[in-house]
């Protein structure tokens, strides 16, 4: 079994959550998806970046709070989250909510598309949030 989450950050913002915290939250969604083996790394950088990659890869220009690639899925998954811990706290702010919680939030939602969930249609979004809400409840406030 190969567990490897990296972190990066490349923004002027501090993350809300210690890097050993996001590595334990990570691996835990990550084995709860059935997950064994997988090469994650965790990119923080300036929300202006993160929407000219929203740009450039999705072809919407709006500001995000996450981004997932994936870029092997054969015995090891590997992928890269691209976060903006500044659009976080924004978000986190406006919903009432702790960063903290927000951030992990955020990367449990960053890692179930690295898994192949998706949230493009309404029922989607709902299993999405149900999803997250079971693994905020599970790995985060426990």
């Amino acid at each position: 079994m190969s567990c490897s989450i990296r972190i990066f950050n490349e923004s002027k913002v501090k993350l809300p959550l210690p890097d050993l915290r996001i590595r334990q939250l990570l691996r835990n969604v990550l084995l709860a998806l059935e997950r064994r083996d997988f090469q994650i790394r965790l990119i923080a950088t300036g929300e202006e970046a993160l929407r000219e990659m929203k740009v450039s890869y999705f072809n919407e220009d709006v500001y995000t709070d996450i981004i997932s690639f994936l870029l092997e899925d054969e015995m090891t998954l590997e992928g890269e989250l691209y976060c903006s811990p500044e659009r976080i706290r924004n978000n986190a702010e406006s919903y009432g909510e702790r960063p903290e919680r927000e951030f992990a939030r955020v990367l449990i939602h960053g890692a179930c598309h690295l898994c192949g969930y998706e949230d493009g249609s309404e029922a989607e979004r709902r299993s999405m949030t149900e999803l997250e809400d079971r693994f905020l409840t599970q790995f985060f406030d426990g």
